[in-house]
């Protein structure tokens, strides 16, 4: 074997040596193994002319471990291509070594953030696939049970009833998924429009004024020092948030129960910003800590006996947070299992020029006086319905018919485009404009029309009514030349308050 193997006891004694005073316990098997010397000379070849191995060294001082890459290489082979000599080579490899484990460490919590991931999602579309068949369920049900009850009123009345809230709880269930989708993606946007909290919280209250009565609650509603009620903001996602959280209370607080909603306004920071604090309180079921500490996660709901019945696709919570955080604000929790529970939204919002708001308001009340608001002023009236949705277009066509205005139908954009162009100037009073359609879309045709070269295609008023319903659909409307954007499913009352404010004074 030549000088380096040298005598087979002195070479097993020396690297058992170096093995027991440099290599960590965790290591020496390996390395003893892999350059033992009938290793060496078992697989040693031309073909295979190289063996390593990598251990990590005892710690030192600093309690730092090096690892270090040994490495046999052969050198001469006998005449029959046994190893005769070999290099022995060790090379300090600590660094790419920590970016492995560095590397591994980030990719086996990635791995595992995606499992949990994953595994919220799966329990998430199986309870939505719960929530959504269970409002289905009853407007499919309910529906059948008005057909086989035609010639009783009261049972159809009862019937349509019951699908009008199966079908708006729906509703709220399909859009916070959607929110949620724009929200990950960061796509969502917020409109910037003058908000009179005063009205907004007015809104609230009557909203949720039903299901309190349900249960038999006490809401109590106050205003502590808020000087500036006009404010710039969104307003839609202002009454979600609050509705979110307000929603909840009643939900989760049984019969009898109190609830209250405190605003206040603070110094702010920032110029011309004032700092507004809603405070809403239950003495509901509560929270548990466990549950508080991930109750802004996405699809997150508590396990507890008493809400596992209580519909909710565990989404609401992580969208209102969302939304106060792109507000420059916050939600703060605190809560107790079944001591009621204190949710402060805060958010930072732009204080209008309260006197001139004041003065617009009174001027738009006074035109409001004057405007005749009646069905004999409507039934003058002509508008233009573009819907490429057969149903959708009879759905409006009905509503509108109801008010008596007259109302000529379009399939698509380039249909209402041309026919709009052939008709004589103020023919029609109004248009509404669906936004996806075939050959040309309602954004197109809304340009088109408003570059036409008459006096009427400036001037007239283009609404948008449409399920696009998020905040840059609306801003596109409008860059498109609408001048307002109404959401499908349509709501009969935003609806008929539409057709009045551009139709009514006219």
């Amino acid at each position: 074997m030549g000088t380096f193997w040298g005598d087979e006891r002195n070479y097993t004694q020396g690297i058992s040596m170096y093995a027991k005073t440099f290599i960590c316990p965790e290591d020496r098997e390996e390395y003893l193994k892999c350059l033992s010397r009938q290793n060496l000379l078992e697989h040693l070849r031309r073909e295979q002319p190289y063996i390593a191995v990598e251990y990590r060294m005892m710690p030192d001082e600093k309690n730092q471990r090096t690892w270090i890459r040994s490495t046999v290489v052969l050198a001469e082979t006998t005449d029959d291509g046994s190893p005769r000599r070999a290099v022995y080579v060790a090379q300090d490899v600590t660094e790419s070594k920590l970016k492995e484990e560095q590397d591994r460490y980030a990719l086996q919590e990635a791995c595992e953030a995606a499992n949990r991931a994953n595994a919220a999602k799966s329990d998430f579309m199986s309870r939505m696939s719960h929530d959504i068949r269970t409002p289905m369920n009853a407007i499919i049900g309910m529906t059948e049970i008005a057909v086989r009850h035609l010639d009783e009123r009261e049972r159809v009345l009862d019937c349509l009833e019951k699908i009008t809230v199966s079908s708006k709880h729906l509703l709220s269930l399909i859009n916070e998924v959607l929110d949620m989708s724009k929200i990950e993606s960061g796509k969502i946007e917020l409109s910037e429009e003058e908000v009179h909290l005063s009205e907004l919280i007015d809104n609230l209250v009557t909203i949720i004024r039903p299901s309190v009565q349900k249960n038999n609650h006490e809401l109590d509603v106050h205003i502590t020092n808020v000087e500036h009620y006009r404010v710039l903001g969104d307003p839609v996602r202002m009454q979600q948030i609050f509705m979110n959280i307000l929603g909840n209370s009643v939900k989760y607080t049984p019969p009898g129960g109190r609830l209250s909603l405190e605003i206040r306004e603070k110094p702010s920071d920032m110029s011309g910003y004032g700092c507004y604090e809603f405070e809403f309180c239950d003495n509901g079921i509560g929270m548990s800590q466990e549950f508080l500490d991930r109750l802004f996660e996405p699809f997150s709901r508590e396990e507890d006996s008493r809400v596992s019945k209580i519909e909710g696709t565990g989404l609401g919570m992580a969208i209102a947070r969302n939304i106060a955080r792109m507000m420059n604000g916050d939600i703060v929790v605190e809560s107790e299992s079944g001591k009621g529970s204190r949710f402060t939204v805060k958010l930072s919002l732009k204080r209008m020029d309260t006197i001139a708001s004041d003065q617009e308001a009174v001027k738009d009340r006074e035109q409001q006086k004057h405007q005749p608001l009646s069905k004999e002023a409507l039934a003058k009236k002509r508008l233009l319905l573009v819907e490429d949705n057969e149903l959708n277009r009879e759905i409006a066509e009905e509503l509108i018919s109801q008010t008596g205005v007259a109302v000529d139908s379009a399939e698509n954009g380039q249909e209402a485009l041309e026919r709009f162009g052939k008709m004589p100037e103020n023919y029609y009073d109004m248009i509404f404009m669906d936004i996806q359609m075939p050959v040309m879309n309602g954004y197109e045709a809304t340009a088109a029309i408003r570059k036409l070269s008459r006096a009427d295609a400036a001037q007239i008023p283009i609404i948008a009514m449409t399920a696009n319903a998020f905040a840059e659909d609306i801003r596109r409307s409008r860059e498109a030349g609408m001048n307002e954007h109404l959401t499908k499913p349509l709501d009969v009352g935003e609806f008929m308050k539409c057709l009045e404010k551009w139709l009514g004074g006219n």
